[in-house]
């Protein structure tokens, strides 16, 4: 019996000793497995979408006056999608247009006249330069200082011979009245002196009237500087250099008849490229609003799919051109070859992620396709 206990209490060691996390000594160690690297496709879901499409609207909008298409309707580039009423445009470029014409009309009738305006400006030449001979002539006059220098030469005689008669009258001591007189006639005599002096200093240096003179010569002078430079410019006009402030007038005028035309412009929707309306959201008599799109015009040559749920993990390992099988939910049997056409740069947010675009290019394409179909991409490698 005690035998019996014994083997079984050897037994359930056993079992202990191999239920250990424990290994045994001279036992290998287990290693852990690396994980394995997904090297599954690439995957993405994205809307169909054609290679070119724009939403277009009116500038400054008004009453739609035309609908020239339909939807469905395949335009040219520059076609006339929609117009609006243009009568106060229109108005406003027949005015400028007349302002235009004034603005020649005066110019012409300015040229008309230049052989007058240079007879005038050469008749005023000819005047400022005779003021000028006068003036000169007047300023330089010999015998007014011939006077000057005799009257000054009688005067100082005179002065000597009163000063001779005063110094006999001392001499003899004949004072009192006598003296007086004397000395009033020597007194007068200096004062006269000095007068002739004084008018022979200016006529030589420059007195008032010596100067007005001067100053005679100097207007005259710019008389005739502005008489040759208005008769150079009529000659100038005259050989075909436009006068500057007509040539400002007509350009200000064109300036607003390319403005008004503009305007007028602004009242007609244009295809900016060749493609299909897609979708028409105007009709006569409606009011089209400033900026509110109207018609969407689409080119479905080609097509071509947008994803934004790639995320930062997968963006790196796409790159441009390369292939991608497209599928669609609403043709699942239809398999058609794309190629990565962009990769966007700027990150966007999806659920918490951080997404790139990316645009994929149909290589292949299907009647059938529609846009805003959602389609299923496969990245190849």
């Amino acid at each position: 019996m005690k035998k019996r206990v014994f083997l079984v209490l050897i037994g359930v060691g056993l079992v202990l000793a191999g239920c250990s996390s424990t290994p045994p000594v001279g036992a290998a160690t287990p290693t852990v497995a690396a994980p394995v690297k997904d090297n599954s496709a690439i995957k993405a879901e994205g809307k169909l979408e054609p290679v070119q499409s724009v939403k277009l609207s009116f500038t400054s909008g008004g009453e739609v006056a035309e609908v020239l298409v339909k939807e469905g309707d395949a335009v040219k580039v520059g076609d006339v999608i929609v117009r609006v009423k243009s009568d106060i445009q229109q108005a406003a470029v027949a005015r400028a247009e007349a302002g235009v014409a004034a603005a020649k009309a005066g110019e012409a009738k300015y040229l008309e006249q230049l052989p007058q305006q240079i007879a005038a400006a050469e008749a005023d030449i000819q005047a400022a330069q005779a003021a000028i001979v006068s003036a000169a002539a007047r300023r330089n006059d010999p015998a007014a200082i011939a006077g000057a220098e005799a009257a000054l030469y009688q005067a100082k005689l005179q002065q000597q011979g009163a000063e001779d008669a005063y110094k006999k009258v001392i001499d003899k001591g004949m004072y009192g009245p006598t003296e007086e007189r004397a000395r009033l006639v020597v007194e007068n005599a200096k004062r006269e002196t000095e007068a002739a002096q004084l008018r022979l200093n200016q006529l030589k240096s420059g007195s008032a009237s010596y100067r007005a003179q001067g100053a005679e010569i100097t207007a005259a002078q710019a008389r005739l500087a502005a008489a040759q430079a208005r008769l150079d410019q009529l000659k100038a006009e005259v050989n075909g250099k436009p006068n500057p402030t007509y040539a400002a007038a007509i350009q200000q005028a064109e300036a607003g008849v390319s403005a008004a035309r503009t305007a007028v412009a602004d009242t007609e929707l244009h295809a900016p490229l060749a493609g299909t309306i897609a979708k028409l959201d105007v009709k006569v008599g409606e009011i089209a609003a400033p900026g509110i799109p109207v018609v969407t015009l689409a080119d479905f040559s080609g097509w071509q799919i947008v994803t934004s749920d790639l995320t930062e993990i997968k963006v790196p390992n796409i790159t441009a051109g390369q292939p991608v099988i497209v599928t669609f939910d609403a043709l699942p049997e239809l398999n058609l070859k794309g190629a990565v056409d962009s990769i966007g740069t700027l990150f966007q947010t999806n659920s918490g992620d951080i997404v790139y675009p990316v645009k994929v290019k149909l290589i292949e394409v299907d009647p059938r396709l529609r846009w805003g179909m959602t389609a299923a991409l496969e990245f190849g490698k």
